[in-house]
Formats: C-alpha cells, structure tokens, sequence
C-alpha cells in the first residue's frame, strides 16, 4: 500500500493529488502545508478515508523527518527558499524525492549526491515543466545524436484570451514570477557556463494557432542541466520563457525603474519594500479574466550524427481542461512530477544520490513510457528529425 507525502497545499500540491489517486499511483496521500485552510481544503476535496492533512512547518526539522519517515516517496511542492531544508530531512528520513524546485540560489543539489547515494535515496530535482519535461526532452534528444552541440528551450504559460497592460495572467506565485525577470540566467555559451541578464536574448518565436506570434528571453530555467550540459558535450544551451509580443519590454521596464527591488526605502515615513508593494498591485490586475491557459513548449537539439550534422525538435501545446478545470500549468507541472513518483514507487528510476532528468531520460525505453504515462493525460510532445 504506497503511500506519498505531499508536501504544499497550494497551487500545484492539489493538482498532483489529484492525479495520484486518478491513475492509481498512491493508496494514501498526506499532505501538508502551514496553511490550515489549505490543507483542509485538500483533505475535504479527496475525502479523509485516502487523504490524510497535517499542518506543518518545513523549518520543524524532526516533525518533518517524521513525516517523511512514513512516507514511500516525498513530492515537493513547496516554497523554493525551503528546497535546502526538505533535501536534507529527506536525506535523514530516508525516503525519496520528487520535487519541483531543486535549485535556489546559494543551494546546490549535486553537493548532496554522495549523501543520498550512501542513505539509498533518490533525488529527482526539478520535476514540473521547467525545468522537468524540459530536461527529460533534451537528455533524450542528446542522446538520439553522436554528438550533442547545441540546444535551446522554449517555455512558457499564457492566458488564452490575454488581457492588457501585460497580456499575461498568473498561474503560479508573483514572487516566483518576478523571480525569473530578476535573477540572471545561466547558459553555456561557446563551452563555457556563464550569467547573463535574465531578459536579454530577446527574440521572436511562433506556434501554432490560436497562439501564434510570442517572444522569448533568457530566464534561469535549465536547472540541473547548467551543471550537467557542458559534461553532455553542448557548447551552446540556453532557457528563453514564452510571453505574448511587448511583454518583455514592459517587465524590463519595472525592473529598471527599481519596482522589482528588495531594499526598503522610505515614502512618506515609512519604509516599504518595492516589490511587495509591486506584488500588492500586480496581483489583483493579473489574476482578471478566465483560467482558460495554453503552455507551450519547443526544445530544439542541434548536433552531430554519423558524421553529418543532425539534430530534434520537441513541441507541446497543452490546454486548460474545461473538464476537470485543471489549468495547463497545473496539468503539466504537477502531472510530471506525479508520473515521476509513479516511476520511483515502481522502481523504474533505480539510481541512487542525485539523478537529473536529463540523465534518466536519456534511456530510450524509459523515456517511452514517460511519454506514454503524459499521453495518458492528453499532454502531446510532437517530435520531428532536424536535418542539416
């Protein structure tokens, strides 16, 4: 009887609930956030009789090792600044770890490798969208070529009736959101791992209708793949996210205006913060008109293969289910991450220590059933050969 511990309440935790119990991944689910209400609204949605709640603090280090000592496998779906406080207890409690994070600044994920590995713990950081999918496309388009030299992702959520001024509308936290516009992004370029600013690299790029014409830019999203890209022999890779046309431009200018600051500064006495008062106004503009939302993603991988010049592109577009009420982003965040705690409890991903996407994926038979586990849930990735 598995039984999976989720750990976040909030806009991703219910949705990979939801999928645990639909494709009959997890006999029981706990969850847990520090929000009573939250939890509460998770534990009456599935009923208690297979959906246990309990309220809990991630910086209660023995109350989360308990927990999670109970536990088959862990699912992350909590606040980045915890990421180094979950790793560590999972560690401790021996159990598993599926998360949608695996990074925040100043944390490295591959300095708990031999740890993991000597406590028969499995480490899959970064298992939503992007970095996730993303990562698993790429490993495994590398792995269809002799030589992997060059690659590029695509990604982003977008409303699919966009409203002005920023034609955008959340689907997951602000902060996180302002997160990718603020913190520079690492890519490889010409063999070497660098930081550039995030909002450089501007570019036009088209999807299908009804999507159509968008821009894309550099944000952090690589992941563990900024670590293990070079090792895979890219000497060029990069994470551009996906907004309507003009979107950059109005975000870079917050930014530049100091709107997206974290140092107080003192109006009319007192002293506030730029970006929470820029959260506090953005929120409520952000969150009009419908839920209705399409992800797009395209990850292009360029190399060598018997000698000639070879490469694959990878594309998704993914809707809101008017069903299930399920928005895109939810589906294609927590859906991945759930399939990988189905692919843990099953044993499918063995490897102990840390054991990034774009490693695991690179296996040709494990990469198709995680294929066929997303074509279950209507997620289509359209794959096509590029030639020279």
């Amino acid at each position: 009887m598995a039984t999976v511990l989720v750990l976040g309440a909030g806009l991703m935790g219910p949705a990979i609930v939801d999928d645990l119990f639909r494709y009959g991944i997890a006999d029981r689910v706990v969850v847990t956030d520090i929000d009573p209400g939250r939890v509460q609204g998770v534990v009456s949605r599935f009923g208690r009789d297979r959906c246990q709640g309990l309220v809990l603090d991630l910086w209660d280090r023995g109350a989360l090792v308990e927990t999670m000592r109970r536990a088959d496998v862990v699912a992350g779906a909590y606040p980045v600044a915890a990421v180094r406080q979950v790793t560590e207890a999972a560690i401790e409690a021996g159990v598993s770890l599926a998360d949608l994070t695996g990074s925040a600044e100043g944390f490295d994920i591959f300095d708990h490798h031999p740890a993991a590995r000597a406590a028969g713990v499995t480490l899959l950081p970064g298992c939503g969208l992007a970095p996730g999918l993303t990562n698993a496309l790429v490993g495994q388009g590398a792995a269809r070529l002799d030589r992997a030299v060059e690659g590029v992702v695509y990604v982003g959520g977008l409303p699919l009736r966009p409203e002005p001024p920023l034609n955008y509308r959340l689907v997951f936290s602000l902060e996180t959101v302002i997160d990718e516009y603020v913190a520079p992004a690492l890519i490889i370029r010409d063999g070497q791992l660098v930081a550039v600013e995030a909002l450089d690299g501007l570019e036009e790029i088209t999807f299908s209708p009804p999507v159509g014409r968008c821009e894309a830019f550099y944000t952090y999203g690589l992941g563990t793949l900024a670590r293990t890209g070079l090792a895979m022999g890219f000497r060029r890779l990069a994470e551009k996210t996906v907004r309507y046309p003009g979107h950059r431009d109005q975000v870079l200018l917050l930014r530049e205006c100091g709107f997206f600051a974290t140092e107080p500064v003192r109006v009319d006495g007192q002293e506030v913060v730029p970006r929470r008062v820029t959260a506090a106004l953005l929120t409520p503009l952000l969150q009009r008109g419908d839920e209705a939302d399409v992800s797009v993603l395209r990850v292009v991988v360029r190399g060598e293969r018997a000698g000639k010049p070879a490469g694959w592109e990878f594309e998704m577009l993914d809707f809101y289910d008017e069903a299930t009420g399920a928005t895109s982003m939810a589906r294609t965040t927590a859906y991945t991450c759930s399939i990988l705690v189905g692919m843990l409890l099953r044993g499918r991903i063995g490897d102990r220590g840390v054991v990034p996407l774009e490693h695991a994926f690179a296996d040709a038979q494990l990469y198709a059933e995680f294929r066929l586990e997303l074509d279950r849930r209507g997620i289509r990735v359209a794959e096509r050969p590029l030639e020279a």
